[in-house]
């Protein structure tokens, strides 16, 4: 034997030494991963116990609120329809739909339930650009003031036409709206205005035509000199809301709720102001016009 029969057995000795450490290694890694797995899922299990105590305890309090809410509505229903009733009797209220969709319905059900005496639905739904310019160019053309020889402004066109038609006695909004083909008109012509509900959900309200024409139709209201409430749904993708407190107009940004209609219904009775749930509203309600009504309620 010589040198090299000696190196490789001293080789192999230590090699079998390094693989016998190694396996030992791994096997000992093994237990110790075991033990950590064992460990680690019984913090979960322990956490997990926690989340369903928690769950459990959110779920009892989210009944509560539930049962709350349940309440607040019922009372809500009581107050809302005991305000409601018969609160506008006599009233002539005009409904424009202004670029909208049809889902604003129960504003109808809720002035018919106060007994209003006449409404008129005027619907003007979403049209193109072209559609809008073409439309209120109508306005430009039939309310045309002219100047006489003395300086004095004589009548509009439209309105001289108008008072030959029907008279001084009624509101001249119903005779001019009936005679635009473009819009869907339903109601009695010969009615005399007390209120307009202006809805407006902000379709477009940046394009410089939508809004040209916006302030074209406020402008028309106004020489008629009916007062305007504009209002939108508490959720929406834009609002026309900012729009028309600049233009001094109340308006109500829930009228899909019943708040937002009770709101409605105080601005119709005289109250002044900007009432809902968004940043634009300044508050929810008129609380004069609800606390009030409130003594009436037995």
């Amino acid at each position: 034997m010589n040198i090299k029969h000696f190196i490789i057995t001293i080789i192999a000795i230590f090699l079998s030494l390094g693989i016998g450490i190694f396996v030992g290694v791994i096997i000992d890694s093994q237990q110790l991963f075991i033990e950590q797995q064992k460990i680690l899922v019984s913090q979960i299990e322990d956490e997990f116990d926690g989340f369903k105590q928690k769950n459990y305890e959110l779920m009892s309090k989210l009944e509560e609120y539930k049962g709350e809410n349940n309440r607040k509505d019922k009372f809500l229903d009581l107050i809302y329809y005991k305000l409601i009733d018969e609160s506008l009797t006599g009233l002539n209220i005009m409904i424009i739909n202004l670029f909208s969709d049809n889902s604003y319905l129960d504003i109808k059900e809720t002035l018919d339930n106060g007994g209003t005496n006449e409404i008129i639905e005027i619907n003007i739904f979403n049209k193109t650009e072209e559609e809008v310019k073409h439309m209120f160019k109508y306005i430009d053309n039939e309310f045309e003031s002219e100047e006489t020889n003395n300086g004095e402004i004589e009548k509009m066109k439209f309105e001289k036409l108008y008072s030959r038609v029907v008279g001084e006695k009624y509101s001249m909004l119903p005779f001019y709206f009936r005679s635009i083909e473009d819009i869907d008109y339903k109601g009695n012509m010969y009615t005399n205005i007390d209120y307009v509900i202006l809805i407006d959900n902000g379709f477009n309200i940046n394009n410089k035509y939508y809004k040209n024409a916006r302030n074209k139709l406020i402008d028309l209201i106004n020489k008629d000199d009916v007062p305007i409430v504009a209002v939108e749904k508490s959720k929406g993708k834009t609002s026309s809301i900012s729009f028309y407190k600049e233009l001094g107009i109340s308006t109500v940004d829930n009228i899909d709720t019943k708040l937002g209609k009770i709101a409605m219904l105080a601005v119709l009775k005289g109250e002044k102001g900007h009432f809902g749930g968004k940043v634009t509203a300044e508050n929810l309600i008129p609380e004069e016009f609800f606390n009030i009504n409130v003594k009436q309620i037995n």
